[in-house]
């Protein structure tokens, strides 16, 4: 699934990285350090590694943002 993530951190020293994770951790209700960019560092595309959170947890979340219309 590809979720489209804005943020207003700059794309300067992994500021903007940071400020994904931290958002995607905080609505997972998972420590900032949980998650992690996989790859695509410094691409605008990137795959992300959540730790510390239930598989379904997670489904659950993408499924919620998916009927709200806010996933591509």
């Amino acid at each position: 699934m590809r979720l489209a993530v804005k943020v207003r951190a700059a794309p300067q020293d992994g500021a903007a990285n940071a400020s994904v994770c931290r958002l995607i951790a905080k609505s997972l209700g998972v420590k900032p350090s949980s998650v992690s960019i996989a790859a695509g560092a410094k691409d605008r595309d990137k795959t992300v590694l959540i730790s510390g959170a239930r598989h379904e947890d997670v489904a659950a979340w993408l499924d919620g943002l998916a009927r709200h219309g806010e996933t591509d």
